[in-house]
């Protein structure tokens, strides 16, 4: 399993790894914090962890730009990690957990379990921004530092990991934030409508397929961004701005109470202000016209026609092209 978001990128670990996963560890610094990992740390313990511990699509290695950064474990629902000092405080241990718990919690809905040696507040602060609450503390024995250390045990249940997934945007009735595989069911649901699949591109399938909704379902690690849109803490509906180009999918139940122009709204305030695009392109077919009405009233304009076939339209369709200029934006 290989997952990303815009910083990083989650993948099994391999014998590449050897090198910086024996720096990364071999630092004392890193292994003080860690319970079974032995120090110093030789390339017989790598052997060990790479054959018995390092399980595909349970143990990732991280990297950033800079080649690899980190570890994140997420065997058996218990949550461990570690980052390489030149990692540490850029919030790359709660974004890679995060994927990678919300990805567990997509396949297996227990509660997870972790927890730090006292004193370590960079990991708790971690842990409490995934969601995790002191369940308990006891003591259990350090390899590195060869002797009992005081521990906290921390516990999330997948409704409170949800609840704790960062909001990147509010309007007067939404959230919206990104889209983690926790989503996946909630995504097919709305996909899985005959009314939203139709009106979508040539990527989606139809029938609509969970497997294909499911990768759908991670944050949008591409040029722009992609959010899931909430109500009352239910995912309803997606709303983009990708490679320059507006998106959106409401669940039908939520038609025709401006809920898609509220969200619109805020991506495009998104797109022309923080993002500093000058202008933003759509794409609606041409029977539809409650999107076109919608595009229209944000200003959009008509620029163009094309046609295309998708898996739900089989017969090449026509379809509009348009653009929304920043200054008009602005000005509206």
């Amino acid at each position: 399993m290989r997952m990303e978001t815009k910083r990083l990128k989650l993948r099994p670990v391999d014998e590449g790894d050897r090198a910086a996963v024996m720096a990364g560890v071999g630092d004392l610094a890193v292994a003080r914090w860690l319970a079974v990992v032995p120090h110093p740390y030789s390339d017989a313990d790598f052997d060990h962890f790479l054959r018995e511990i390092a399980v595909p699509g349970e143990v990732f290695a991280v990297e950033d730009r800079g080649g690899f950064c980190g570890i994140v474990d997420v065997g058996d629902s218990v949550l461990g990690y570690w980052f390489a000092p030149r990692a540490q405080g850029r919030g790359y241990a709660t974004e890679a957990a995060r994927l990678a718990v919300a990805a567990r919690f997509a396949e297996c809905p227990d509660p997870f379990a972790s927890g730090y040696f006292l004193g370590n507040e960079a990991s708790a602060n971690v842990l409490k921004k995934l969601g995790f609450v002191e369940a308990g503390r006891d003591e259990i024995h350090c390899r590195a530092l060869a002797s009992s250390v005081p521990h906290v045990l921390m516990a999330a249940s997948k409704e409170a990991f949800t609840a704790a997934l960062p909001i990147e945007a509010r309007s007067d009735r939404l959230t919206y934030r990104s889209l983690y595989p926790t989503d996946a069911a909630d995504l097919h649901e709305i996909v899985r409508h005959w009314d939203v699949t139709r009106q979508l591109g040539p990527s989606w399938p139809w029938p609509a397929d969970p497997a294909n909704s499911a990768t759908r379902a991670v944050p949008y690690a591409g040029d722009g961004f992609a959010w899931g849109v909430l109500r009352a803490g239910r995912l309803i509906g997606t709303v983009a701005v990708t490679a320059g180009e507006l998106g959106y999918s409401l669940r039908p139940d939520h038609h025709r109470h401006g809920l898609m122009h509220e969200a619109c709204k805020t991506a495009l305030a998104q797109a022309f202000g923080p993002m500093a695009l000058t202008r933003v392109t759509a794409a609606v077919w041409a029977d539809n016209g409650a999107s076109l009405g919608l595009l229209t009233k944000l200003g959009f304009t008509v620029t163009g026609t094309h046609t295309e076939t998708t898996p739900s339209r089989p017969e090449p369709s026509p379809g509009l092209d348009l653009v929304l200029n920043a200054a008009d934006w602005r000005g509206a």
